[in-house]
């Protein structure tokens, strides 16, 4: 029986050794999938990076289109402006010429009598 009493303690030796290297895989196993999570986070901070850049260029692009309306909207105010003065003058030249002509037909009639008519 003496055989029989040291056997346990060597299968203890080989499970404790077996373990260990278990352990070890698995803590190897652990290390790699940690590395691996940091090259994800870091691959979501660029991405992040790179989505903030590119939220900063259509805030510059909706800016450019507002400062774009504002001045649309300032030319074609000062067009109506422009336009408005030029055909209240065009309309003034066009009375002074429709009230020159009608003085000249007035002055016309008024040094020439009318002439009878014969019956």
């Amino acid at each position: 029986m003496v055989g029989s009493l040291d056997t346990p303690p060597e299968r203890v030796d080989v499970i404790e050794r077996k373990l260990d290297a278990l352990s070890s895989s698995v803590d190897k196993r652990f290390e790699q999938v940690d590395k691996r999570f940091e090259q994800v986070d870091k691959r979501f901070e660029q991405v992040d990076k790179r989505l903030e850049q590119i939220d900063k260029r259509f805030d510059d692009v909706d800016q450019h289109f507002v400062e774009q309306r504002q001045y649309t909207e300032f030319a074609y105010a000062r067009l109506e402006e422009r336009m408005t003065a030029g055909f209240e003058r065009l309309e003034r030249k066009l009375d002074q010429v429709i009230d020159g002509q009608s003085r000249a037909v007035v002055r016309r009639r008024s040094s020439h009598p009318p002439k009878k008519r014969r019956s």
